[in-house]
């Protein structure tokens, strides 16, 4: 009979791998689609075509190519035109937004 341990501690050396590497869970875009319009819609548009002309178009892609982590921490901090989120937005609701977002493209 094959010893199942080394099976058993290769799988949970990748769960440790996954919690350690700071992967940023799936928000809910359905949860997402008020918080943006209300939130990100005046700047970025209802359909993600920009309001402003230094706003990314996300119905063109840009911005979204970046990982979820790179993307959750700009909404935070924000960046030029845009202001950050950070303590006015929950990280869910950040993931729900940018599960929405990322229906755009």
């Amino acid at each position: 009979m094959m010893n199942k341990l080394p099976v058993v501690q290769l799988f949970l050396g990748f769960l440790l791998l996954a919690a350690s590497s700071g992967v940023v869970l799936a928000g809910d875009p359905m949860k997402g689609r008020p918080l943006y319009v209300d939130r990100c819609s005046g700047c970025h548009g209802l359909s993600g075509a920009p309001q402003v002309a230094e706003v990314p178009n996300f119905k063109l892609g840009e911005g979204l190519m970046k990982s979820d982590q790179e993307i959750v921490a700009f909404i935070k901090k924000g960046r030029g035109v845009m202001p950050g989120f950070n303590g006015i937005l929950t990280d869910t609701e950040i993931r729900d937004i940018l599960a929405y977002v990322r229906t755009f493209f």
